[in-house]
């Protein structure tokens, strides 16, 4: 091991985020010292209490090695194809958010495009009925991706809904080698600011050479003057944020969202109860503020909400702290800390947050929650897309373009102008092949068995 290297990591927080970057470092760096100090868990934490995820989460789980049948088969986790949106943006209008592809291209053009042309001259069905994840989710069914490049339920992608309080006990199984101490007490600083140990309730000091803080919003490693948060009330509000569960609906491979009367809700089945997350101007809840700091400072990286805290719409939350945690693993810096090294997690880190903020907010843009200027990066997109039905490229991005598509034309918005590509294809062929494959979709769901029934399957081994 170099003179530069780190040798010790202390992650705080054993929940969800903090177990999840256990796990991955010390799977990652076999030669790293690393331990757990408990933390109160903050209830203003989504990534805590979110069951649903995003289809990244398997490559998570293969750098932690969690398998995914042992997951289904232990009742901690089910499928889930995406969200059926509910009243959103009007009421009386509801459209499914599927996971992956929709339609096929043709050769370079776009299907979105040939989609766009059709549907303007009233002979085609909604954009989501024509993608796999989407069409079987709202027929309360689920099937595999087939390796099958002529199937056409072979591309579209697929994440998981977690039961978090067992997703967290076999995190907890997971890491059962790594030390723990006591609950955090206390942050010691160095003349330089940085941490110099940690204190716990038993009074004993923990030193680290990189400290992870995954607390939630509290942050607490943070100084106490922290001025680093900036905040996305103006566009996405913080409101009073409800978590429930109430008996179960039958479980399916779709989570629901729906606006309320000054609010909207998430509703993620588990089957033996269905979690619901509800955020709105009512007493009673939790406050929560949506906003993000600066990940990198000095020894401390901050992992999960106590970084970027972000509403519990689809399954973003988590989808941050894995990719933080990754990116930390592959910019780890030496135990200088060099400015340039921070410097470059913090832009990346900016870099996918900003993206995950601007797709939030196009959904509350769309129910009338947002009213303040658009976010740079979200103007240009909506830009491009009206004007030509284009996605302007981000770096970072941490979204396919298939889910901006899918967002973008369920939430009811569609170009100004028909890309002028699709006039190399006749209207009437692209006609008769969309249809086929409405047909070829539509045929090949009906084979497939309802979801409970095949959970059954797996979980039977």
């Amino acid at each position: 091991m170099s003179a530069r290297a780190i040798r010790s990591v202390c992650v705080v927080g054993d929940g969800i985020v903090g177990l999840s970057a256990a796990a991955a470092f010390a799977r990652a760096l076999p030669q790293v010292a690393v331990t757990i100090v408990p933390a109160t868990p903050d209830p203003a934490a989504v990534a805590e209490i979110q069951c649903a995820t995003w289809p990244s989460i398997h490559r998570f789980h293969a750098a932690i090695g969690l398998d995914e049948r042992e997951l289904v088969r232990d009742g901690i986790a089910t499928h889930l194809l995406g969200a059926q949106f509910g009243n959103w943006p009007q009421v009386g209008q509801d459209w499914v958010h599927g996971f992956g592809e929709h339609g096929l291209k043709a050769g370079d053009i776009p299907f979105h495009t040939l989609w766009h042309r059709a549907f303007q001259a009233g002979a085609a069905a909604p954009y989501w009925r024509y993608g796999a994840a989407a069409l079987l989710g709202a027929a309360g069914k689920y099937a595999h991706p087939s390796p099958d490049p002529a199937s056409p339920l072979g591309g579209f992608l697929y994440a998981l809904r977690i039961d978090p309080p067992r997703y967290r006990a076999r995190l907890d199984t997971l890491t059962a080698p790594l030390p723990r101490h006591a609950p955090f007490a206390s942050v010691e600083r160095g003349e330089d600011g940085a941490i110099a140990a940690v204190g716990t309730a038993d009074g004993s000091r923990v030193t680290a050479d990189l400290y992870l803080d995954c607390s939630g919003p509290q942050a607490l490693l943070r100084f106490p003057d922290d001025a680093e948060f900036e905040p996305w009330d103006a566009w996405l509000p913080g409101r009073s944020m409800a978590v429930r569960d109430v008996p179960g609906d039958a479980v399916d491979p779709l989570d629901r969202a729906e606006t309320t009367a000054d609010g909207w809700r998430w509703r993620s089945p588990l089957g033996d109860r269905t979690r619901v997350i509800e955020l709105n101007d009512e007493p009673g809840g939790v406050a929560v503020r949506f906003g993000r700091r600066t990940p990198g400072i000095g020894n401390v990286l901050a992992i999960g909400d106590a970084a970027t805290a972000i509403d519990p719409l689809f399954g973003t939350a988590l989808h941050l702290t894995h990719d933080a945690i990754l990116l930390a693993l592959d910019l780890l810096p030496g135990r200088d800390f060099g400015q340039a090294e921070i410097a470059e997690y913090n832009r990346r880190s900016r870099a996918v947050s900003t993206r995950m903020r601007d797709f939030h907010a196009l959904h509350h843009l769309r129910v009338g929650t947002m009213t303040a200027p658009l976010p740079e990066g979200l103007a240009r997109t909506l830009e491009q897309f009206q004007r030509r039905g284009r996605l302007p490229p981000f770096e970072g991005e941490p979204f396919e373009a298939d889910a901006w598509l899918a967002s973008l034309i369920g939430l009811g918005l569609t170009p100004d102008a028909i890309d002028p590509l699709t006039a190399s294809i006749h209207p009437a062929r692209a006609a008769h092949a969309m249809d086929a494959l409405a047909s070829r979709l539509a045929q090949a769901t009906e084979n497939v068995p309802p979801y409970p029934q095949l959970l059954s399957r797996l979980r039977a081994g």
